[in-house]
């Protein structure tokens, strides 16, 4: 079993590693082992080599850690530009790498201190309505779309749900299948609404496997039938 200093080596070697530039990585470690300070160094390593900024893109999941980075980034190239004097090994990797930034701005012309905004750090929202917008054709969008957040989402699926519901009733198979459902239900329409609408917000889990329904019976009944079958499994266990 590897002692601590081993431990503490590995790391140390594990860091390194993902600074190089000319391959890829998924870091995993837990809250506070420095996961953010690594991935400021990596784009940083990245800045000095570009031409443009814009070349570099760092994506994250809230605006939060999208303002984080950009701060913590430009305090790094704030601080190798003032001299400033690290404490810390991990604080003189970040200002070595911010040094090789600032050179490559004052030759390029690029006063990323004073510019921020140039830095290719944004949300996957933010970075796929970017690419909607430049193709609004491709998109289907045919303008500037908006993001939609909890709990206008919460709204607007529960809208889509009622909407669905008021559809299928007026179907055939599909008003069977509400009936059946809703006497489960006590005819609680309100309640299936909801269970619709808590569907609809984690659809990315299930429709990859049941399809749209849009022209594909054969899928849909294959789908009901194994659903079918995992919730007959797991009324048996209780």
């Amino acid at each position: 079993m590897p002692n601590n200093l081993e431990l503490l080596s590995d790391d140390i070697e594990a860091r390194k590693g993902a600074l190089d530039i000319s391959r890829s990585f998924i870091v995993q470690a837990p809250a506070g082992s420095g996961k953010t300070e690594l991935l400021i160094q990596r784009y940083l390593a990245l800045l000095s080599t570009v031409d443009h900024p814009e070349e570099v893109l760092a994506i994250t999941f809230t605006t939060k850690a999208t303002f984080e980075m950009q701060h913590r980034v430009i305090m790094a190239l704030r601080r190798a530009h003032q001299g400033f004097v690290a404490e810390t090994d991990h604080e003189r990797q970040t200002l070595k790498l911010a040094l090789q930034v600032i050179k490559q701005d004052e030759a390029k012309g690029w006063h990323l201190i004073k510019s921020p905004g140039r830095m290719r750090i944004a949300t996957v929202d933010a970075f796929g309505a970017g690419i909607a917008r430049l193709l609004p054709m491709t998109s289907g969008l045919g303008g500037i779309g908006i993001t939609i957040t909890e709990p206008d989402a919460d709204t607007l699926y529960e809208n889509a749900a009622a909407a669905t519901l008021d559809h299928l009733s007026r179907e055939g198979a599909g008003g069977e299948a509400i009936e059946c459902i809703l006497r489960h239900l006590d005819n609680d329409t309100g309640l299936y609404i909801r269970y619709l609408a808590q569907m609809l917000a984690s659809r990315e889990q299930w429709l990859g496997i049941t399809g749209s329904g849009i022209g594909d019976e054969e899928t849909a009944a294959t789908a009901r039938s194994e659903l079918e079958k995992n919730i007959e499994s797991a009324i048996s266990r209780q």
